[in-house]
């Protein structure tokens, strides 16, 4: 299934959503001053999968953002050599999404299945019982080679 996401909700979603191609970026067929969707909000729109929340609410961006930060702990930053539309982040440095970040973006929306925290936690579980696994299985496999 294909993520469907909108922005049309997003409060001066234009200029928060939307910025000017501050360079060429041949790999998307952008060109320097090309109109481009702000890589923060590119960021949020696929975060949607990982924090299982179909979009960014009032009621619920506090839940958003904890789901966010805590995926962003476990697997990195999801700004990667990302320049923001105010030039605050350089290029080249990676970077956690912010608190004001998530906020400036209530209205998001995606087609993305809510879980409840319960659930997205269990699920979290899981998915580091699998890495678990992989390693030990992979240790198993090559036990040879590897020495206490």
């Amino acid at each position: 299934m294909s993520l469907n996401w909108t922005v049309g909700q997003i409060a001066d979603w234009e200029s928060v959503c939307y910025m000017t191609a501050p360079c060429d970026i041949p790999t998307q067929g952008i060109t320097e001053g090309d109109r481009m969707l702000n890589p923060v909000t590119n960021a949020l729109i696929w975060s949607t999968i990982s924090v299982d929340l179909p979009g960014i609410t009032r009621e619920n961006v506090g839940e958003f953002f904890a789901r966010l930060r805590t995926i962003e702990q476990i697997s990195g930053p999801f700004l990667i050599r990302a320049e923001g539309p105010d030039g605050k982040r350089p290029e080249g440095e990676d970077a956690f999404l912010t608190v004001d970040e998530v906020i400036d973006h209530i209205g998001l929306t995606a087609n993305v299945t809510p879980k409840s925290r319960s659930a997205w936690l269990k699920k979290l579980s899981r998915d580091l019982d699998g890495h678990v696994a992989r390693v030990e299985r992979r240790m198993n496999e090559n036990a040879s080679a590897y020495k206490d």
